[in-house]
């Protein structure tokens, strides 16, 4: 804390004059604990009514209005159904794409990895720029591989269905060139 705030927080917790706040803090070498005492002891400080009481449910008298605002706030702060049907989408969105991210796919050539990106990076291509299928099929038959590795275990062998599209491709290439 600041000088000027420790004054300013005396002042408000023992009903003082800026000056007594200061010279209580130059006093005790800028503890604002041992200021508060100081102020106490030299009977500057406001006398304030203060109950206590050791009774272990004990709670203080409530207004009747207190209470009517606290059920008014508490009416106005929760959430609508519709609120809470799209938070839950967000939150389901937002983990999706953390395991868009957590995923990886890798693109290799004869064994030798040419690149690896977020497996989102492809998926987005593919619905923003259609072409993008497109060169994933013309990497096939250039002896490109596509794999999928991620933390979290895949339901489906999708490695496995793309080494044999990546092997029928092959074939297809194979058929071609000897055809010719």
């Amino acid at each position: 804390m600041e000088k000027l705030e420790k004054v300013e927080f005396i002042r408000e917790k023992c009903a003082v004059s800026y000056g007594d706040a200061k010279a209580a803090l130059d006093a005790c070498g800028d503890n604002v604990l041992d200021a508060i005492i100081w102020l106490e002891k030299q009977g500057k400080t406001a006398q304030q009514a203060t109950s206590y009481t050791t009774e272990a449910n004990a709670q203080p008298e409530v207004s009747p209005e207190m209470k009517e605002a606290q059920a008014a706030y508490q009416a106005s702060s929760k959430k609508s159904e519709f609120s809470q049907h799209v938070d839950s989408a967000w939150g389901g969105f937002k983990k999706l794409l953390n395991k868009g991210v957590e995923t990886k796919f890798i693109a290799t050539r004869h064994g030798e990895q040419i690149i690896t990106m977020p497996v989102i990076i492809p998926i987005i291509g593919l619905f923003i720029w259609g072409f993008t299928i497109w060169l994933l099929i013309i990497g096939l038959f250039f002896d490109m591989r596509y794999h999928i590795k991620g933390a979290h275990p895949v339901t489906v062998d999708v490695n496995d269905a793309m080494d044999k599209v990546a092997d029928a491709a092959e074939t297809i290439k194979k058929d071609v060139t000897v055809n010719d």
